[in-house]
């Protein structure tokens, strides 16, 4: 007799997931919990920001929910070699912002458009730095063995249990650069997430309220 016990977990937190987005977002509120000070004096959106989109891909391995993050290559653009999700600006040709999330999360990481389950959005954020409004979708993967880096524009894939990610031990304050603070999702001394990033994976953090979180371990793929 098969078993169908880690397929029906794993539908019935997808189900679960996609109900939260039937509610009112976490939004800004939780967003600013990792957001720097000065981020803070920075909330009006000029009009002449552009639109990006980003991926927030959720799967699971040995019954373990877990995201992707990558570390965007050294090409000496704005978010040169910072942790992020995968994602990009929108283009004329895309239909809507999901669109773009999907066309450059298989530009970047390799999975393909159909292989990802939309469950639903999270509130958009501005990000002075790139003068961008990001949205971040959220999609569920049945298998996540494939994926491979981008090598103009990635240099690594960064596998991360829920788990992990969301262990309150990891949030520290600390420099990012020079005379500049902020809270921090410090996964280690080479990985450390912060800015917008941060924010969307606190919105995601309170929109999931998982169980109190153990750690686990990240794995990467170059």
């Amino acid at each position: 007799m098969e078993d169908f016990s880690v397929e029906k977990i794993s539908n019935k937190f997808v189900e679960e997931v996609k109900e939260k987005f039937l509610n009112p977002l976490p939004g800004l509120e939780a967003q600013l919990k990792m957001a720097p000070e000065i981020r803070r004096k920075q909330m009006e959106i000029p009009d002449d920001a552009r639109v990006a989109g980003v991926m927030i891909l959720l799967f699971e391995i040995d019954k373990k929910w877990n995201t992707i993050l990558i570390r965007r290559a050294e090409d000496g653009q704005t978010h040169s070699g910072q942790i992020s999700f995968p994602g990009g600006k929108n283009e004329k040709f895309d239909a809507d912002i999901i669109a773009t999330a999907c066309r450059e999360c298989e530009e970047e990481i390799g999975v393909k458009r159909n292989d990802i389950e939309v469950l639903g959005t999270l509130t958009p954020i501005y990000v002075p730095p790139s003068n961008f409004i990001v949205t971040a979708t959220v999609g569920f993967i049945a298998n996540a063995q494939n994926l491979k880096a981008d090598e103009k524009e990635v240099h690594e894939i960064i596998q991360v249990p829920l788990e992990f990610l969301f262990h309150p031990k990891l949030k520290k304050e600390q420099e990012v650069k020079p005379n500049l603070m902020s809270p921090t999702y410090h996964l280690d001394e080479k990985i450390i997430v912060w800015g917008a990033t941060a924010m969307l994976i606190s919105e995601l953090e309170h929109l999931l309220n998982l169980p109190k979180p153990r750690k686990e371990r990240i794995r990467i793929r170059k």
